[in-house]
């Protein structure tokens, strides 16, 4: 009984440590919007001012704590200031990478500095040990201060909160930032003050977790993980629940940590205390189950689809992905001329390059062209490299069936690695995915069981078919033939991206709600992208690993994830070539190279990389690869002949209808829509009761009522967005669709268009309504990759170009219209889809009395010719009036009225619903447009 107390209590101090880190997250996070991966490099610039700087310099233990808690609260300062205030108005992506880039650069210093040891300290906390009733295993008592500095700093910032002014303007500026400066209250100042206090908690808990660590630049930085986890369970709010959450994480690992151990062959490690907390130790197993065991709870927590107004930020820039067949052959020639003229050693690291290029090049899909941030790349790659190696050392197989194992392998790796972007996004997908790196890097990379250790996986000689390609012997045949592989699968992205599939995962990247409001798979979509992500990763691990005959796979730890991510937006994300320029940066690489022939350290190009990675953030986040395209345009705008134009650079003409897509015919007089019992409950609100709708086939319902009455959250309900009470009744043509999702309701014929509009910002006109043309079979996911082909608009579509006037804007980009059209276009591409119901969420809104009247006219001309039942949010009287055949009125969520317009329109009923905002004067005049989007929770 004594031992289990003694190893719940040190798993308390453990996690404690982490509650620290955490809140500080918490902070930053209420303060300014960000979620900081740079917290953990505060924690150990702190832990190393105090036990080696202020040492050095003399200071006594009293001073060393104001330079130790000092300097990384002006670095918490700095990094808001200089850098995430003027990426304000930016996308997650960009933000979430700029906290990158400054980790990767503080954790380059702290190895410029301090190098990659690990020492041990003494805690500056009393340290005598006690022990427990007198008996059993003694408890230094410091770990007593820990979780006592940690419960009362948790109580401080509770009532800091809650009975301060600062708490309130900090509660103030998250909520509304423009409207706090408007009262005075300076947004900078309160997210500077939040970042320098977020950044003392991290030092704080670096200083009190180094004696128990070690005091090891990587293992201090990587705490960040955990402390990220507890903030998540907490959603960055609640300082409570995070605390909560932190001492669970720290429990579990250790008394997981315990048991396991003491059951097995790891029993010998025990008795050393610091060996439960190490990154890379014999306890990888008790991190793993810990970790995981928030995978899951975030998972289960999670949606399948954003809600509202979520992830509708712009990401960097996008490639077109066509290849020049002439400009290839000369970059390929001209590499080809530099491998052989270059010494061995250089092309060593142009090898090395070209391998983690390819790395790079699986980020490029995954992250690039379908917007899902994932860290556990790194990870991947070094799974196909250990299974390539154990294959060859325990199997004796040749290296190219060991290689296509690996592969296929790997993928499947790649599709568990997928499973929780189905139901988690943004900055909780790239938690997740990195703690799923450290999970493969504990279990498998860092296992010497698994790996040798130090001694690593000897495969001997490589050769391929015979032709001998080792990395030591023969460095300029493996950059040829790593060369040869980055050409195939740079060009297989270069496809994907040109065809279908890209469509696809370009729509999912822009915007998951309208995806699936289209149809697409958001599941098979996603599960492609990691998978072919996971292939590439492999291949480049592969290559990367085996230029040494011994496999020592410590440089895919999930710090290099990190890495990779910097290297890969420094040389275009979006962008097949940026993958290309991202390799470059890679630890032994050609820039590696650059930078060593100058006479600097190997830890400068982790400096120089974090150091660029920020300076283009700020510059321009879309990347290098960007700019070249750029630059290569004007040059061909200087010297193309007058009057002729860039090819694709005229509008596109509408391409016609596929003749293997008919319209759905639908029986005269057809009941389409049939709605009972519909109810929808946000917590302790009610916001839909009990309605019940019906539409008719060419019929145009209107469906009106004050601002939060309900009407959106109907559309939701009905398209699948939001789910209704028990007992809903939804038939669309006497099929049932209360169990369906979103996507499968949309392909049976329930489209709808956004308030918000919600476009394909990074696709054309056309490739908008493209999107709508049907599903691919399997097979064209992978034909793709050598024969892209993109589909034929839909006899729909071609009639939504032709009804909605588009011809003309069909090589153009959304956000190159006027309003007007870009509404034009949100409802063309919803006709495109070939509905049977279409439900419109304020198509008006914003729109001119003129455009007003003749969309009205559209929407009946839909109706009447081709026969669409619509179902019309609107608050506009004499939009209703001219195009509606019967108006149904929501009032706090009930259906108050239903019938034609001249009745409804003088309902008492309705005129009182209307009450407040002006409505005796609806019978002349519209009602207010502009409805603010119904909360999703009370």
């Amino acid at each position: 009984m004594n031992d289990l107390l003694t190893f719940v209590i040190l798993g308390l101090s453990v996690g404690a440590v982490y509650a620290l880190t955490a809140q500080g997250l918490v902070l930053i996070y209420r303060g300014s919007g960000v979620v900081n991966f740079a917290q953990g490099a505060y924690s150990m610039i702190g832990a190393y001012l105090f036990y080696r700087v202020a040492p050095d310099l003399g200071l006594s233990q009293a001073a060393a704590w104001p330079l130790a808690l000092g300097v990384p609260a002006v670095l918490g300062g700095a990094t808001h200031l200089l850098l995430m205030k003027h990426l304000r108005r930016a996308s997650a992506l960009v933000r979430l990478v700029a906290t990158l880039g400054v980790f990767a650069l503080l954790v380059g210093i702290g190895y410029q500095l301090w190098g990659r040891g690990q020492d041990l300290v003494v805690s500056p906390l009393p340290h005598s040990v006690h022990h427990l009733f007198g008996t059993g295993a003694g408890i230094s008592e410091d770990r007593f201060w820990i979780i006592a500095i940690a419960g009362v700093l948790t109580l401080g910032l509770v009532a800091l909160f809650r009975w301060t002014s600062f708490g309130r303007t900090t509660e103030a500026v998250a909520e509304n930032p423009v409207a706090a400066a408007a009262l005075g209250k300076s947004p900078d100042l309160v997210a500077t003050v939040n970042w320098m206090t977020g950044a003392v908690l991290a030092a704080l808990a670096g200083v009190l977790v180094a004696p128990i660590l070690f005091l090891s630049v990587e293992a201090l930085a990587l705490i960040v993980l955990r402390s990220l986890a507890a903030a998540l369970v907490g959603r960055f709010y609640s300082f409570w629940k995070t605390l909560a959450a932190a001492l669970v994480i720290g429990l579990v690992e250790t008394l997981l940590g315990r048991y396991i151990v003491d059951e097995g062959p790891l029993a010998p490690v025990v008795s050393d205390d610091r060996l439960l907390f190490g990154a890379f130790t014999a306890q990888s197993v008790s991190h793993s189950a810990a970790f995981l065991m928030i995978v899951v709870v975030l998972f289960v927590a999670g949606r399948n689809l954003p809600v509202r107004g979520e992830l509708l930020d712009r990401l960097p820039v996008l490639g077109s992905g066509r290849v020049s067949v002439p400009g290839l052959l000369a970059a390929v020639a001209a590499t080809a001329v530099v491998i052989t003229a270059v010494p061995p050693a250089w092309a060593a690291s142009i090898q090395v390059s070209l391998a983690a290029a390819m790395i790079c090049l699986s980020l490029v899909v995954v992250t690039g062209l379908t917007g899902q941030i994932s860290l556990a790349q790194m990870g991947l790659a070094g799974t196909g490299a250990w299974i390539a190696g154990k294959l060859i050392q325990t199997q004796s197989w040749p290296f190219v069936p060991a290689l296509v194992a690996a592969v296929a392998i790997t993928m499947a790796v790649g599709v568990v690695v997928a499973i929780p972007a189905l139901r988690t996004r943004g900055v909780n997908l790239a938690l997740l995915t990195f703690g799923l790196s450290v999970v493969l890097s504990q279990l498998i990379l860092q296992n010497p069981a698994l790996t040798g250790g130090m001694a690593g996986i000897d495969i001997g000689t490589l050769n391929l078919f015979g032709w001998a390609i080792d990395g030591f012997d023969h460095p300029r045949r493996l950059a040829f033939v790593t060369l040869a592989l980055l050409v195939a699968v740079s060009v297989g992205v270069a496809n994907v991206r040109r065809g279908w599939t890209g469509l696809r995962l370009i729509a999912l990247r822009s915007n998951e709600r309208a995806a699936a409001a289209l149809g697409l798979d958001s599941a098979t979509i996603k599960v492609y992208a990691f998978a072919l992500g996971a292939a590439l990763a492999a291949l480049g691990g592969v290559l990367l690993a085996f230029r040494q005959r011994n496999l020592v796979l410590t440089e895919f730890s999930p710090f290099s994830s990190v890495q990779l991510v910097v290297y890969t937006v420094i040389g275009g994300i979006g962008f097949v070539i940026g993958a290309i320029g991202g390799g470059t940066f890679a630890p032994g690489g050609i820039g590696g190279q650059i930078i060593h022939s100058f006479g600097l350290g190997t830890n400068a190009l982790e400096i120089v990389s974090g150091a660029m990675l920020l300076v283009i953030i700020l510059a321009n986040p879309s990347g290098m690869a960007f700019e070249q395209v750029r630059f290569a345009g004007l040059v061909r705008d200087r010297v193309r002949p007058p009057g002729r134009r860039e090819r694709g650079a005229a509008p596109a003409p509408a391409p016609a209808a596929a003749a293997d897509s008919p319209r759905r015919e639908r029986p005269a007089g057809e009941r389409v829509l049939d709605v009972s019992a519909l109810s929808v409950r946000f917590g302790r609100v009610r916001a839909v009761d009990d309605v019940r709708l019906h539409v008719g086939r060419g019929e145009v319902l209107a469906l009106i009522g004050p601002n939060g009455a309900g009407k959106t959250t109907v559309i939701d309900a009905l398209t699948g967005f939001v789910r209704p009470e028990r007992g809903a009744r939804i038939r669309l043509g006497g099929a049932a669709m209360e169990d369906w999702g979103a996507a499968r309701r949309s392909r049976a014929g329930l489209v709808r268009s956004f308030q918000t509009l919600e476009l394909f910002e990074d696709l054309t006109v056309l490739e908008n309504l493209l999107v709508t043309a049907g599903s691919p079979g399997p097979l064209r996911y992978v034909t793709d990759l050598v024969r892209p082909r993109m589909p034929a608009l839909t006899a729909a579509g071609a009639a939504a170009v032709q009804e909605f006037g588009l011809a003309d804007d069909l090589a153009r980009l959304p956000d190159e219209l006027p309003h007007g059209r870009r509404r034009l276009l949100a409802i063309a591409r919803a006709v495109a889809a070939d509905p049977a119901v279409l439900l419109l969420d304020e198509p008006a809104a914003g729109l001119s009395e003129e455009e007003t009247a003749e969309l009205a006219r559209l929407i009946r001309r839909l109706a009447e010719n081709l026969g669409i039942a619509v179902l019309v949010v609107e608050h506009d009287m004499s939009f209703v009036r001219t195009c509606a055949d019967r108006v149904a009125v929501l009032n706090f969520g009930a259906l108050i009225a239903d019938g034609e317009p001249a009745e409804i329109l003088r309902d008492p009923a309705v005129v009182a619903a209307y009450l407040g905002t002006d409505a005796a004067a609806e019978r002349a005049e519209p009602v207010e447009r502009a409805e603010p989007v119904e909360r999703e929770r009370a």
